[in-house]
């Protein structure tokens, strides 16, 4: 049993089919599928059964396929740890973020990143949507921050990283500002909504916070979009960090639109566990952690808190309520 063997394995049981696991291991699918069946003939068990169009696992390979898909990704962490040991570390770190991203928390930490591996050369990359997760599947980036939004996580490591609020948001001198709340869904259909069109070239299309049935502009970054909707011709949902310069001046107002049922975007850090992280993408991933946990403690810290006289109210209330039930 070798290491290219498991590979080729669990490449077929992930993709479902000997093509694709070729196309992702960069092999011939006859070499994949010399390699599985030589795993196969070593173990004297059938992995797979190939009777169907698409092969499938059999019950020994499914309990086979844990125990193996563990072991590569023991393998691969060691392999990340014996490049760290020895001092290599990779030429180039590609980061992919998702467009709603603050940077502000992502900046200090790739600062870090470049006074510790001065020689590292940095790729930040912004995709929107799906765009971001494609990235990650097609191995074009090392490390990822986007939403979990269709990610296998037998495949993709997740952590916690920030939630990004969203507003719908229009100039002040449009007419959706002066509109009343909440606006009228025949008055925003008759107004363009800008829209960011998805980046992704394979994954299925996503569209957040979007206006069936009303006009759009679509476009491909958020700065565009910004501009548009300050320029008065239309109304939009973006992220509050983006818009709250605006807000403050009174150039930009909020539109309460009911059709927004996403009014915050959850984003994670994702990284592939199929793998090696080098000295410096490990560095990265700790780095962005750290982060996201100085901003959990900052949020918490800014956070409302009940006066002492107002939590003994409501714990006078509750008692009430359950001595009455």
């Amino acid at each position: 049993m070798t290491h290219e063997q498991l590979l080729a394995f669990l490449a077929v049981a992930r993709h479902g089919t000997f093509s694709a696991a070729s196309a992702a291991l960069h092999k011939s699918q006859p070499a994949v599928s010399k390699l599985v069946r030589n795993l196969e003939d070593d173990l004297g068990l059938l992995l797979l059964d190939r009777a169907a169009y698409r092969p499938v696992l059999t019950d020994a390979g499914r309990q086979f396929h844990e125990r193996a898909r563990a072991l590569v990704e023991s393998t691969e962490a060691l392999r990340g740890f014996g490049l760290a040991l020895g001092g290599h570390v990779e030429p180039v770190l590609r980061l992919v973020v998702e467009a709603v991203t603050p940077l502000s928390c992502v900046t200090p930490v790739l600062r870090a990143i470049q006074q510790r591996f001065s020689s590292v050369r940095i790729e930040l990359r912004t995709e929107r949507m799906s765009g971001a997760i494609e990235a990650l599947k097609d191995s074009s980036a090392d490390v990822v921050i986007a939403s979990t939004r269709g990610i296998d996580t037998r495949v993709m490591e997740e952590r916690s990283f920030v939630a990004v609020r969203l507003a719908a948001v229009v100039h002040c001198d449009h007419p959706l500002a002066h509109a009343g709340a909440p606006v009228p869904t025949r008055l925003l259909r008759q107004h363009a909504q800008v829209v960011l069109r998805d980046s992704s070239r394979s994954e299925p299309s996503v569209d957040i916070n979007v206006l069936a049935g009303g006009l759009r502009w679509s476009v491909t970054d958020i700065a565009s979009k910004l501009e548009i909707i300050q320029a008065g011709m239309g109304w939009g949902g973006l992220p509050e960090h983006v818009v709250a310069p605006a807000l403050a001046r009174g150039t930009l107002v909020r539109l309460e639109v009911r059709e927004f049922d996403v009014p915050q975007i959850d984003l994670f850090t994702l990284r592939r566990r199929d793998r090696a992280a080098g000295p410096v993408a490990q560095a990265l991933w700790s780095g962005l952690a750290a982060r996201a946990e100085q901003e959990r403690a900052r949020v918490a810290e800014q956070a409302p808190r009940k006066s002492p006289k107002r939590a003994r109210v409501v714990a006078a209330q509750a008692t009430r309520k359950r001595s009455r039930s």
